[in-house]
């Protein structure tokens, strides 16, 4: 599988759940992160190899918010 240079993390409940993106479109899971020590330096391991990294936390929030229907 040949991967797009680029990671996207969400905060979820156990910490920060990491996805992979393949070049032929969607992600795949790939590593659950339980401290922001891990995160951050996860995020420099990234950045160093020249990856595009993305927190998708507040757009998944949105995404995921309760919103009254209009008629």
């Amino acid at each position: 599988m040949a991967l797009d240079k680029r990671i996207t993390y969400v905060r979820v409940d156990g910490g920060w759940q990491t996805y992979l993106h393949p070049i032929n479109g969607g992600f795949v899971r790939y590593k659950l992160l339980q401290t922001s020590t891990q995160l951050e330096a996860a995020i420099a391991r990234c950045k160093q190899a020249g990856w595009k990294t993305i927190d998708a936390t507040n757009i998944v929030r949105k995404f995921n918010s309760v919103v009254p229907k209009r008629y």
